[in-house]
């Protein structure tokens, strides 16, 4: 519906336009018309649009042109998704190996387990005294 209203819309302005225009500056259909004539008519050359079918080779030419426009958009995007894809992929390996290298636990079964020499916590015999 906002389509259709959109269209009106646009219809209206672009004819109370054109109204205005002929009665402002004094312009006749006629000359409108040929003017609209020569333009189409220096397109037509300038692109090379001959024979009676101009307007269908041009409709042809711009769907070839939006399929090569949408080709370049999803090759583009395929080749930014692989690249996002390895960047991802190597920066989450290296994560992952930085993280198992502090978690790495090598046990050697060949050694044999020694109990601590050393006691960490003070303690006092009951033969000592206390320093002096």
């Amino acid at each position: 519906m906002a389509k259709g209203k959109l269209l009106l819309g646009v219809l209206i302005g672009g004819a109370a336009a054109v109204y205005g225009t002929l009665k402002l500056t004094g312009t006749t259909k006629e000359e409108l018309i040929k003017a609209a004539q020569s333009r189409v008519n220096r397109f037509r050359e300038q692109n090379d649009l001959e024979g009676e079918d101009w307007e269908q080779e041009l409709k042809d030419r711009v769907f070839d042109s939006a399929v090569e426009i949408k080709n370049k958009v999803l090759e583009s995007k395929d080749e930014l998704f692989g690249a996002a894809s390895d960047s991802f992929s190597e920066s989450t390996d290296a994560l992952k190996n930085e993280l198992d290298a502090e978690n790495d636990v090598f046990v050697n079964g060949a050694e044999t387990y020694d109990a601590p020499t050393e006691v960490f916590m003070p303690h006092t015999h009951k033969n000592d005294s206390p320093a002096e």
